[in-house]
């Protein structure tokens, strides 16, 4: 992600006046947003593939109405995605510009280190996911990996169980010239946010009067061709990223922490809202609901930002929230095939009614797959610097 729960706190994001940025409460804060969208991920996939619809509970519906709307908001969490990586990416670019060292090179080292870093193993164990269940010989796996078991989740996996498509989704091509691969669906919003992080900077380039009129006009050509040729369902969301480059530019606010409190009342609903309102409405409405809850996005971060205070390091509060930011890009792209094996394993012929004995079991499930992508991050996701740093050393 790196739109997506895939972003990590840029030592180049935009800074308050009086502590770095990743010294503030507001820092904490953000992490614990990107920490808590990734979670709603897995939480909504983990229900569609685990347990009956809601119209689908045999009995004592009304104990679930919260459980379940809360397990809606996977798509939502992917818009909170979007609107931090435009806010951390932009930030970054305008320090750039503003220390004039703006370098193509160096921009996409540093992404790309970032995305694929976790990436490749990412897809590698999704592979091995998909294929140890596409041999496993129990009816339900079968129609599981078919997409015929009702959970409004897993497609057919099969066909887009390809080396071509492996290879499309490492170079991002998903969407517009390969299908996602195999059952990791949450894979269509890297595709975004690769082109968005280049289409950001052409645009910049473009508008900018330091750049030469060559320059001008070759970002200009390219930043047309790559709009030509992605999928329009990816162009469609920029609008969405782009509400973090406004809140990278507007001045920052200096509100008491009741005022947080307060946006978080209300933004929680109406996230809620726009999860279920929208889910039924044809696909202009489902675009034009997304732009809306970007810009909603945006006023709710905008309100967090506002904690200038120093962030209590030793706190266990702004621990938890800096551990679960921190692997939230490896939980995002891992889970999906890892849950879907699982499911394949244990689900007998129809999906569990939310019982406590399940409840429990789905607990454990979920804790397991917490740990499987901790322990993958710790390979991988948390050596990203590192990494990075020896490139520089060798290319730069």
């Amino acid at each position: 992600m790196s739109a997506t729960p895939h972003i990590a706190s840029d030592p180049t994001a935009p800074a308050p006046p009086r502590h770095s940025f990743s010294a503030t409460q507001a820092s904490v804060l953000l992490d614990l947003v990107r920490g808590l969208a990734a979670l709603f991920v897995i939480l909504q996939h983990s229900r569609n593939l685990f347990f009956l619809d809601y119209s689908q509970l045999p009995a004592h519906r009304a104990l679930f109405v919260v459980p379940y709307l809360l397990a809606s908001l996977a798509h939502q969490s992917v818009i909170v995605f979007f609107v931090l990586s435009g806010y951390l990416i932009s930030g970054s670019v305008f320090r750039m510009f503003r220390a004039g060292a703006w370098s193509w090179r160096t921009y996409l080292l540093h992404r790309l280190v970032r995305l694929w870093i976790v990436l490749l193993p990412g897809l590698t164990l999704a592979a091995l996911c998909d294929w140890t269940g596409l041999h496993l010989h129990r009816a339900s796996a079968v129609a599981l990996y078919a997409g015929n078991s009702g959970d409004h989740l897993v497609l057919a996996v099969a066909p887009n169980f390809h080396l071509s498509t492996w290879l499309g989704n490492l170079f991002f091509l998903q969407q517009t010239f390969v299908p996602i691969f195999g059952s990791d669906g949450p894979l269509w919003s890297l595709a975004n946010e690769l082109w968005y992080y280049l289409l950001f900077p052409l645009g910049l380039l473009a508008l900018r009067r330091e750049t030469s009129l060559a320059a001008r006009l070759a970002c200009i050509a390219l930043f047309a061709a790559i709009a030509f040729t992605l999928n329009g369902a990816i162009l469609l969301l920029f609008p969405v990223w782009l509400c973090g480059t406004l809140l990278a530019l507007v001045p920052v606010l200096r509100l008491s922490g009741l005022w947080r409190l307060a946006a978080a009342v209300v933004y929680a609903p109406l996230a809620v809202f726009f999860a279920r309102y929208f889910s039924d409405k044809p696909q202009f409405w489902h675009v034009a609901a997304d732009e809306i809850f970007g810009l909603v996005t945006l006023g709710f971060l905008y309100v967090l930002l506002s904690a200038h205070a120093p962030a209590e390091e030793r706190s266990l509060a702004t621990r938890l929230c800096r551990t679960l930011a921190r692997f939230s890009y490896t939980l995002y792209v891992v889970h999906l095939p890892f849950l879907i094996l699982i499911a394949a394993l244990l689900l007998p012929a129809t999906r569990w009614a939310p019982d406590p004995a399940h409840i429990a079991l789905w607990a454990l499930i979920l804790a397991v797959t917490l740990a499987y992508a901790y322990i993958l991050a710790s390979l991988t996701e948390f050596r990203t610097d590192k990494l990075r740093r020896a490139i520089e050393r060798r290319l730069l």
